[in-house]
């Protein structure tokens, strides 16, 4: 019962990333700057998940793909909330921790976890910083207050969707590894990952639907 449940919230989780890439493409003509970059992250979702399913009998190459999946969301987050962080942190900054981030992936890549296992490490670290940079965000809206109308802003529902969805699974991530040898477990755990995944695809819908308000 468990397998079957895990396996469906799975399924569903990856096909709701069809919901905002559609909504994107319809809207792409209204859309800001910073929504166009979120709709860029969500086909890059689709283009994960496609590959990931195609070569998923080769764990090595498929664990590969979700490397490089990683690197590129971090990128592209970061490049989002240097956006609206920027003077509140020096540009600079924010690309150290790019580099940092991409530098540690390579090492994890090579030396930590390998391509044998989930990326598990690069993930963790991934979430943290992104957690980080999320909640600066937010304290910096509510330190402004120059935003009248925070349910139309874009950047407020992709900070909410992604702070849910890493925080809640920062724990999966790191460990993935560990509890292989419980199939019980990694079968809740997964489902569970499901789960926010559809909350976060649906977060990105609304963040590609809603029209900022000055």
């Amino acid at each position: 019962m468990i397998k079957e449940l895990s396996i469906y919230l799975s399924d569903i989780s990856m096909y709701s990333i069809v919901l905002p890439a559609i909504a994107g493409l319809i809207l792409f003509n209204r859309m800001s700057k910073v929504q166009r970059v979120i709709w860029l992250l969500v086909l890059l979702s689709v283009l994960t998940e496609v590959i990931a399913r195609w070569v998923r009998n080769t764990d090595e190459f498929q664990n590969l793909v979700y490397y490089i999946f990683t690197l590129c969301e971090f990128i592209l987050l970061s490049y989002i909330f240097m956006q609206t962080l920027v003077p509140f942190f020096r540009r600079a900054f924010l690309l150290t921790l790019i580099i940092f981030f991409c530098l540690f992936v390579i090492v994890d890549m090579v030396w930590l976890s390998g391509l044998a296992a989930f990326n598990s490490y690069s993930t963790a670290v991934e979430g943290l910083l992104i957690i980080f940079l999320i909640l600066c965000y937010f304290y910096k809206t509510l330190q402004e207050l120059r935003i009248k109308y925070l349910e139309r802003e874009p950047l407020f529902w992709v900070s909410t969707g992604v702070l849910l969805y890493f925080s809640s699974n920062l724990f999966i991530f790191l460990f993935t590894n560990y509890i292989n040898s419980s199939t019980r477990a990694l079968f809740i755990i997964w489902g569970i990952h499901a789960i926010f995944g559809i909350l976060l695809n649906v977060l990105y819908t609304l963040a590609l639907w809603v029209t900022p308000k000055p």
